[in-house]
């Protein structure tokens, strides 16, 4: 067999479907620029008899079309993946091939994404995470739904067994709920209750009832709604089930996400209380995942691993995910003279640190716990603001991975500073195996 033959095709909408968000940016430019005396002058214009012109635009129009068939068949022929032995290989381009691969052991996750518009014809997106730079995912669109869940088997299957696995095992089943579904009322609830997001309502109520123009409301509403809508569409309908050292995530409103975290690749977990949030107990939890932290935008994986729940699924979820449970006994607070730099989270600002676990408070408006194993801290660096050094105070910062997590020992006094660091860096650090050598 060729290495041509290897290549598996992916659908044959996949071109047009790349290109349906600037299909519909188009079109929105379009409707923008449309009055009622542009309709009524082209009403005027067809009037007038002039059938002949509108066959001619009709047909221009379908010859369009199927230039853009063309072309797009031409770049879908040359668009292909291949699971190989070792590693995952993506192959594009027509003028000029470009081939990605994907060691399967540099694989982080394998998630299947169904975005709104691909849902409509049953499609889905492999997306593919990998220990690289910010450009480190590969993804295989668009496939049927049921070929892409097979594809995410397969490629997890090699993942977890090695290159040596030729053959796809089926997807395990999770038995084991740690988030049950999110009620829909509780996620647009919880997002009702954040205090940016109420901000953003009141500005788009402002800017719509202002006498400004519609070219000039819709970048101000595109810098504000997104914000609302992407807090909302990744709480919608979120379950969590574990399945042996996997936690498998579902979410989405228009894009359906089914992601996949592996337990030993979370460095870090925080625990968040938006003030709102106090009236109805609520929580949420967020991770540092390794190989997450290079990737944003629209399409990457979430870190959020319970968006809303009550403080017995939070606890629940970090029995799981969490080095060791919250205690209540912090080694290191700030002094009572921090009150010149943090007058409103003085009394919440504190460092536990245990053999299995460090865990850091701070926040009185907006609760935030953080926890992390001492093996995962990459660097220690202690600072002295101005202000800091005229009251004797210092705050030691945690360099982690990427991510939502961060953790810094706040406004300790200099003595506390460097016992923080001491107890740090007598930490059991993991050893580096090179690749090919037993462990």
């Amino acid at each position: 067999m060729s290495p041509d033959e290897e290549f598996r095709r992916v659908h044959r909408l996949t071109p047009l479907l790349k290109f349906w968000t600037l299909i519909l940016a188009l079109l929105a430019v379009v409707v923008l620029n449309v009055n009622l005396s542009a309709l009524g002058s082209a009403w005027t214009w067809l009037e007038g008899g002039q059938v002949l012109a509108l066959l001619g635009v009709a047909a221009a129009f379908a010859l369009a079309c199927g230039l853009v068939w063309f072309v797009s068949q031409v770049w879908w022929k040359a668009l292909g993946f291949r699971l190989g032995a070792e590693e995952l290989a993506l192959r594009q381009g027509v003028l000029t091939t470009n081939l990605r691969t994907a060691r399967y052991d540099r694989i982080q996750a394998v998630d299947v994404v169904e975005s709104v518009i691909a849902r409509i014809f049953g499609l889905a997106a492999v997306r593919v995470e990998t220990a690289g730079g910010g450009n480190s995912v590969i993804e295989i669109a668009y496939l049927p739904k049921a070929e892409a869940e097979a594809v995410r088997s397969e490629v997890l299957a090699r993942v977890h067994t090695g290159p040596a696995a030729a053959d796809p095992i089926p997807a395990a089943t999770p038995d084991t709920a740690i988030v049950p579904e999110i009620p829909i009322a509780r996620s647009l609830a919880a997002a009702a209750l954040q205090v940016s997001n109420i901000g953003a309502v009141i500005v788009v109520v402002a800017v719509v009832l202002s006498p400004l123009s519609m070219a000039a409301l819709v970048p101000i509403l595109l810098g504000v709604v997104p914000v609302v809508w992407n807090q909302i569409d990744r709480a919608w309908r979120f379950t969590a089930r574990l399945d042996d050292d996997t936690l498998h995530l579902s979410y989405g409103l228009a894009d359906r996400r089914k992601q996949s975290i592996p337990l030993d690749r979370i460095h870090g977990v925080r625990l968040t209380q938006p003030f709102l949030w106090r009236l109805t107990g609520w929580w949420s939890v967020a991770v540092s995942v390794a190989g997450y932290g290079m990737t944003a935008g629209r399409n990457a994986a979430t870190t959020t691993v319970l968006p809303v729940g009550d403080r017995a699924q939070a606890n629940a979820l970090l029995a799981v995910i969490a080095p060791a449970p919250l205690i209540d006994a912090p080694t290191f607070t700030s002094p009572a003279r921090a009150r010149w730099v943090s007058p409103v989270d003085l009394h919440q600002q504190s460092v536990t640190v245990r053999e299995d676990a460090v865990i850091t408070r701070t926040g009185r408006l907006s609760t935030r716990i953080s926890i992390i194993h001492p093996s995962h801290i990459q660097e220690l660096t202690l600072t002295r603001g101005p202000l800091q050094q005229l009251l004797r105070l210092c705050t030691v910062r945690f360099d982690l991975v990427p991510g939502p997590v961060r953790m810094a020992g706040q406004d300790l006094t200099p003595e506390d500073g460097t016992s923080l660091l001491t107890l740090l860096r007598s930490r059991e650090l993991p050893t580096y195996t090179p690749p090919g050598k037993p462990s």
